[in-house]
């Protein structure tokens, strides 16, 4: 095995192509070897030796080729599984599938049993006319389902879950900087997968299926995510020393160089570099074959016999660079239609398998999984089950009921991705095939087929990579959605609907005329336009109009629009819990702004049965993001968060601080998502009320970003804003690099060159006046600073200084301005961030940029009280003037 790649052996980079979808490497159990096939004789190994491992690649891609009994195995214990719950999954697929047309507003559907499929009236032609009878005349849809759904949508996403991670022991350091480091990986995973639009696909699944699942797992991906530049290296030998003759006469011992080439001892030693070690090295590899060399000392002849080589050190060397893709944490929603568990499990402990489908297109499979592609390239046809679930899945995302011949879908390959437990192994009867899986996955098995033909495999638990939510409480898997309660209203609200279209259609009653008062035959050969003459004669005695009759239209009753009214009304929102004080509806019976806000608040409420449920499923996603991060991250991530001062600031995520352990949990007090308005109104609540303590709060610049963004006046300018942003900026800096130190001899303490009390402060050195301002400064960048040096905080620098004779100034390495900073500002920033918990982690971890931190805070002070002093001093010379 190559220590380094090297640029001959490199064959591609997985992720450059198609996505590396997955942990790679995982692999096998360590120490693990296939056993021999049938017909293979064991070879006989000596005592202490070990069998040869069998290369399966990074995901066992191999494994069919070198043993196919697992797989084979695999296969069939999918299948059986499978096969136990299959009726209710038909059930399950059938009312995912039917809420699925509804949210597009295909709802006039009907369901065939003899094909098990949904079916559109007039998709065909009929040949019985009586069978056009019994279709609806009207397909006009008034999709209220949708509407309620988008409102539950909206009310679900619109604030992200505040989740907190917790060490799980309060002793252990390394928990307490796993716990801190996870806030800011959290962050990230967020941010890459764009956190509001996947809580608006767990709101519609939520709405239309009733049950996810969350996947979370490391993805390499260039096409996605990017490329990087990555150095090639190779291994190189390096002697450490020289290659010497030896004498077997008189013992001499003479350098290889100095009697191959004639030079000195002297000439040899003026380059002892390595590049001259690996020449000499290259050339010794040239010479080998050649002839003896005399003793200096006896003359002896010299072979290579006697030649005693120096010992030598593998180094890597760069010899190239290559395109390595990006990667991260992804987090994938599933619906119910494509995540398959079994039905009879309440939780997710119990399920022995969970299994994720869909369709993938037959050139990324073949490009991600090359050792399977010539089998992927002639795929057989899946069983009736799974073409059934195909069929459903491909008809809701083309939005049509039912697959047509003429689509071009048979490049689409049904990828199954399954997770196995350790235990559900005991289904199988053979005990040796089942103590090899156990051997080769410990973990469990996670295992892909593109449609029969096996991809890969690996030892993956299941339970750190998937999450599963059911909307509602209930029992087994197969439990309604949050819309389902909706469905038979919508239908009946079309039934209504037509009969109202249809009564004013056809409705128009006929007009009865008096042959003897109107001419048809006249009536029959005259052109119906505007402004026409038809013959008509009234009979004796009465007026024209008694000869006609028309009887009153046919008219809906009013119980019947009532009756609708009740069903897009009261009855959808009861049962849904969607009132309108949760979409902005006008409520008849409340008037006030308190009536609005209670009815809203109970409104919430109902819902927070579903958004308790969203938020630990929530924390556990990210959990699972965190633990992901952690084991495929190679090295420290710095990444752009967002920082209190509304700036991008680069921030470091150190994989060493991840090694402790945390649990997740998520906020207590939340018991529904807060609207912006909400927080407006508590805001302007706030004001009203005549505390000091409240008030002081309300004005704390720290607040003053997060009210003007609640009030929406982001262009109001704030006093002190942009000073406490700079100073926030400042502080990154600093953070980045230690104060700058400066001994003074003891003769600059009276001597001119000594900075005056009016010189500007800015750049931070230390005057002789205030003492315990030297003693803080030189106490912050003493050699070997740490928190716990802040015992000696009553020594003076006199006396640190005494014995060298001079004084230690201690200047920031960003100074402060005289003149335009606002230092006042600046400087209760700085206070306030070196009090926070991102000061005191800094004071622990960063002594060095911390003390440089308070340099500055001290200089901003120096600033202030010399601004002071000035003032002081000119208010006695304006009082005298006045005098005089």
């Amino acid at each position: 095995m190559d220590l380094y790649r090297t640029a001959e052996s490199w064959t591609g980079v997985p992720g450059a192509i198609a996505p590396a979808d997955g942990n790679l490497g995982a692999g096998v159990a360590p120490g693990f070897s296939p056993a021999p096939r049938e017909g293979e004789e064991d070879v006989p190994m000596s005592r202490g030796a070990t069998a040869p491992s069998v290369d399966l690649g990074p995901n066992n891609e191999r494994l069919e080729d070198v043993k196919p009994e697992p797989v084979h195995a695999l296969h069939e214990l999918v299948r059986q599984y499978r096969q136990e719950g299959i009726v209710a999954r038909r059930h399950e697929i059938r009312r995912i599938r039917q809420a699925r047309l509804f949210w597009q507003g295909l709802q006039y559907a009907w369901w065939n049993p003899n094909d098990m499929n949904w079916h559109l009236p007039f998709e065909q032609r009929f040949s019985d006319d009586r069978e056009l009878e019994e279709m609806p005349r009207y397909q006009f849809v008034t999709n209220f389902y949708q509407g309620f759904g988008l409102s539950f949508i909206a009310v679900l996403s619109q604030d992200v879950p505040s989740v907190r991670f917790y060490p799980q022991s309060s002793q252990s350091l390394a928990d307490i900087a796993a716990a801190r480091a996870a806030s800011d990986v959290a962050q990230l995973v967020e941010q890459n997968n764009h956190v509001e639009q996947l809580l608006t696909s767990i709101g519609y699944f939520l709405w239309t299926d009733g049950k996810l699942g969350a996947y979370v797992r490391y993805v390499a991906d260039g096409q996605r995510f990017g490329f990087h530049e990555e150095n090639v290296l190779e291994a190189l030998e390096i002697p450490l020393g020289e290659d010497v003759y030896v004498c077997p006469k008189c013992g001499k011992e003479a350098g290889k160089s100095k009697l191959e080439n004639g030079n000195s001892d002297a000439d040899h030693a003026s380059q002892p570099n390595d590049e001259s070690r690996v020449s000499d090295f290259d050339d010794r590899k040239e010479d080998q074959g050649a002839g003896t060399l005399p003793c200096l000392g006896c003359g002896a002849e010299l072979a290579q016999t006697n030649l005693r080589k120096a010992d030598r050190v593998t180094v890597p060397r760069v010899v190239g660079t290559r395109r390595v893709p990006n990667g991260q944490e992804v987090i994938s929603i599933a619906g119910g239609l494509e995540l398959n568990t079994p039905v009879w499990a309440n939780e997710m402990h119990e399920y022995p398998y969970l299994q994720w489908q869909a369709e993938v297109h037959r050139a990324k499979l073949k490009a991600a999984y090359p050792c399977a592609a010539n089998k992927i390239e002639s795929a057989p046809s899946q069983g009736s089950e799974d073409v059934y679930a195909r069929v459903s899945r491909l008809s809701v995302e083309q939005g049509l009921p039912s697959i047509h011949p003429g689509d071009a879908l048979m490049n689409l390959i049904t990828f199954d991705r399954t997770w196995l437990r350790p235990w559900a192994f005991y289904a199988i009867e053979d005990e040796a095939v089942r103590g090899e899986l156990l051997a080769m996955f410990p973990d469990g098995c996670y295992v892909a087929f593109a449609g029969d033909v096996y991809c890969e495999s690996r030892s993956e638990s299941m339970d750190d990579h998937w999450r599963v939510l059911h909307a509602l409480p209930g029992d087994g898997q197969n439990r309604p959605s949050v819309g389902d309660s909706l469905v038979q209203v919508q239908e009946r609200y079309n039934v209504l609907s037509n009969m109202q279209a249809e009564t004013y259609e056809y409705g128009i009653p006929p007009i009865y005329a008096d042959p003897q008062v109107l001419d048809f035959d006249a009536l029959a050969n005259q052109v119906a336009e505007p402004a026409a003459h038809f013959p008509a004669r009234a009979r004796p005695g009465q007026p024209l109009a008694a000869g006609f009759f028309q009887p009153a239209p046919a008219q809906v009753p009013p119980d019947m629009i009532r009756h609708q009214q009740d069903l897009i009304g009261p009855v959808a929102q009861f049962l849904t819990g969607l009132f309108p004080a949760i979409f902005g509806g006008n409520m008849e019976d409340v008037k006030t702004a308190s009536g609005y806000a209670l009815a809203r608040d109970q409104a919430m409420g109902r819902l927070g049965l579903v958004w308790r449920r969203t938020k630990q499923f929530y924390a556990d996603v990210l959990l699972l993001a965190v633990d992901s991060f952690r084991k495929n991250r190679p090295e420290d991530v710095e990444i752009p968060l967002l920082g209190p001062d509304g700036v991008l600031d680069a921030r470091s995520i150190r994989t060493a601080d991840l090694k402790g352990n945390i649990c997740v949990h998520p906020e207590a007090d939340e018991t529904f998502p807060r609207l912006k308005s909400q927080q407006r109104g508590v805001l302007q609540q706030l004001f009203t009320i005549n505390d000091p303590v409240l008030q002081r709060a309300l004005t704390e610049p720290a607040n003053l970003g997060y009210v003007k963004n609640v009030l929406g006046l982001t262009e109001m300018v704030i006093p002190g804003e942009d000073s406490r942003n700079k100073q926030l900026r400042e502080i990154q800096q600093l953070l980045a690099s230690a104060p700058i130190v400066v001994h003074l001899p003891a003769a600059s303490h009276s001597s001119s060159a000594f900075p005056p009390v009016e010189a500007p402060a800015a750049a931070g050195v230390l005057q002789s006046g205030p003492r315990e301002s030297a003693a803080t400064s030189v106490r912050a960048v003493a050699p070997g600073f740490s928190p716990a040096d802040a015992s000696n905080a009553d020594q003076s620098p006199t006396e640190d200084a005494a014995p060298k004779g001079g004084a230690t100034l201690v200047l920031p390495s960003v100074p402060v301005d005289q003149l335009l900073d606002d230092h006042a500002v600046e400087f209760e920033e700085c206070k306030r961030w070196a009090n926070s918990e991102a000061g005191q982690s800094a004071r622990m971890t960063n002594p060095a940029g911390f003390a440089n931190v308070r340099a500055h805070t001290e200089a901003h002070l120096r600033a202030m009280s010399q601004a002071a002093l000035a003032q002081m001093a000119a208010q006695p010379q304006a009082g005298a003037k006045g005098k005089l």
